[in-house]
Order: C-alpha cells, then structure tokens, then sequence
C-alpha cells in the first residue's frame, strides 16, 4: 500500500515514515486522520487533525526532507518523549521539526497560527509568519488567509508539547484551519487546489528561512 493510500485509512493505526534528501529539516504530523473521522482512538487527545497528513507529505516533498506521520495513532505521539513518533524525529538530528496540525476556526480568529512553544522563541514564529504573509499577499486567490505568529495572540501555544518545546531543535507548530486541509463540503476527500496552493507559499516561505 503506498503512502497516500495509508493517509486515507479510517480504522488502522499507521505511522508513516518516508527518508528524502535533507535530514536537517523534519515535517511531523501526530494526529492525521482522513476527512470525515474527526476523532482519533486516543484517550489523550480525542479529536484528530482531518487531512494533515496529506498537507504535510505535500509540504515534506516540496522541501524534499524526511516525514513521519502518525495516523488514527493510538497514543498523543507528540507528548511522549519515548513515542516512536518522537524518537524517530530525534534520530533524524534535524535543527529544524515543522508540525502541521489542524483547528476548528473555533478558538482561534487567524487561518494559521504559528508557536515555536514559547514567548522567547516568539521571533522565529512571528519572522515566518510575516514570509508568509507577504506571499500570500502577492496570490489574489489567498490574499484573505490570515496568519499568526504572534505567541501572545494565538490560541494554540503549544506550551506542553513536547516535540515543540525539546531544545534539540527549532520546532514550528502550525495550526491550519478546515479550509485549509479539507474539501469544501467538509465531509469526505483530500485536501483542496486551494489548500495545495497555501503550502506552495508555505514551502517558499520556509526555504527562505532556512534553506
């Protein structure tokens, strides 16, 4: 069974683990699940980021680095230091973990939100956010997703999660909004053109910080 068709399973739990040029840069997705399955089988955190495993493999081709995607996993993969989610991405050494996670545009105002797990690293969150923000303002079709790096205005911090807040690298967390990850009648179905689309900008926004 290849990858994508992994990414689409609603019952097994998958950890999807794919090696790519780069080493130093690390695209992480814990609570993948595919459209339509909103919770995943873990007491610890019960609602499941629908579609983000799509969105991150896409993301970990462009930039051409390794993924590990977790999908209808069984325990919260990113809070466990001795996860065999986390341990791979520690494996790897990389300076750099991207995590894509998904909300509900429930808790938070902004389309993306973006946390480096701290009010210090605040700088790194905000300086890619603004990359972002000014690609996205030259693509008339997206010129309305609105992102966020500022720590003190978004939602989700990710103050306890450890993958983000693990010294050994520079971790992003990146919180997508539905529209962003799935298809427009919300149900069924990968992601959109138009949320492809968003992480082009994202992938060019990341190589201009870090390579």
């Amino acid at each position: 069974m290849d990858a994508n068709s992994m990414l689409e399973s609603t019952e097994q739990s998958l950890l999807i683990v794919e090696k790519r040029k780069r080493f130093d840069i690390v695209v992480g997705v814990p609570h993948h699940a595919p459209a339509g399955v909103p919770n995943l089988p873990c007491p610890e955190h019960s609602d499941s980021d629908e579609n983000t495993g799509f969105i991150g493999r896409y993301l970990a081709d462009q930039l051409d680095c390794c993924s590990i995607i977790a999908g209808n996993y069984t325990i919260d993969a990113n809070k466990h230091l001795h996860s065999d989610y986390t341990m791979r991405i520690a494996d790897w050494r990389p300076s750099v973990l991207i995590e894509i996670h998904g909300h509900g545009k429930v808790r938070s105002k902004y389309d993306v939100e973006i946390s480096c797990g701290s009010a210090e690293l605040n700088t790194y969150s905000e300086d890619l956010a603004t990359a972002i923000n000014r690609k996205l303002s030259e693509d008339a079709d997206l010129a309305d997703v609105s992102v966020c790096g500022r720590f003190t205005d978004i939602y989700f911090k990710a103050t306890k999660t450890l993958t983000i807040t693990d010294a050994r690298w520079l971790a992003y967390h990146i919180e997508l909004s539905p529209r962003l990850r799935k298809p427009e009648s919300g149900l069924t179905g990968k992601p959109t053109a138009f949320a492809y689309r968003f992480c082009d900008h994202l992938t060019d926004a990341l190589r201009e910080k870090h390579g």
